[in-house]
């Protein structure tokens, strides 16, 4: 809730809004390649319970080391506070997110999706925000390129969005 306990400082607002720690909080990995291996790694450090689920079998020897649930798509969406996108798009995961996918989140669960845009059906994704079938999405992959001015996701207060900007780093 930073970017809103942000805003109210900012206007004169304190008020302390009841939170989470993240060691209280269940995270969804979806693709659990190189990043989403990666993204375990440093949850599991935080504390989380941390669920993931990909097409290809996740090395058991990484799934013991970091107490990893391999689950399927539907029990991930169902448990988790979070869920994060790693997966490669290809046909099987060309708008994986819809408004089926929404319809089993937590009507409190954040959607992550740092992968490639269309992985989300961006439509269905307004619909559930629109609605509050999930509490809010974070974004840094459309599925147009840069993100329309038309678009409505610039308009709801419940989405955090970045210039596809998580791999931009000096090094």
């Amino acid at each position: 809730k930073l970017p809103w306990m942000d805003g109210d400082v900012r206007s004169g607002r304190w008020r302390k809004p009841s939170c989470l720690a993240l060691k209280e909080c269940n995270l969804g990995v979806i693709g659990v390649g190189h990043i989403g291996k990666a993204v375990v790694k440093r949850a599991v450090a935080f504390g989380m319970r941390v669920l993931g689920n990909d097409i290809e079998a996740i090395e058991g020897a990484f799934v013991e080391r970091t107490g990893l649930e391999v689950t399927d798509k539907a029990s991930l969406l169902r448990q988790s506070d979070f869920v994060t996108l790693h997966c490669n798009l290809n046909a099987t995961s060309y708008h994986l997110m819809d408004g089926g996918a929404f319809a089993i989140m937590r009507p409190s669960s954040i959607l992550i999706n740092t992968a490639r845009g269309s992985i989300v059906d961006e439509a269905a994704l307004v619909h559930a925000l629109r609605t509050r079938k999930i509490a809010g999405a974070a974004l840094d992959v459309f599925e147009i390129e840069p993100l329309p001015e038309s678009s409505p996701l610039r308009t709801l207060s419940n989405v955090l969005l970045a210039p596809h900007n998580s791999n931009n780093s000096v090094e």
